[in-house]
């Protein structure tokens, strides 16, 4: 996955619905945050790190601003 945050404190995985998704949400040490969406198939997927490059959107930030 692209533009994974640097100093990752804290990870949240959160169910998407309906339920075809995971939702993971991460805070960064300086409180900064980000998500990405990584979604089901009907296979079930690798493991290892294809998981993340195959099924999952690259990280956005969802910091609100100052």
């Amino acid at each position: 996955m692209d533009n994974y945050p640097e100093d990752v404190v804290g990870v949240s995985v959160t169910e998407a619905v309906p339920l075809d998704a995971l939702l993971v949400t991460v805070v960064t040490a300086d409180g900064g945050l980000a998500r990405t969406t990584c979604r089901f198939t009907e296979g079930t997927p690798p493991a290892g790190p294809a998981w993340g490059t195959t099924y999952c959107d690259d990280f956005t930030s969802i910091t609100p601003p100052a």
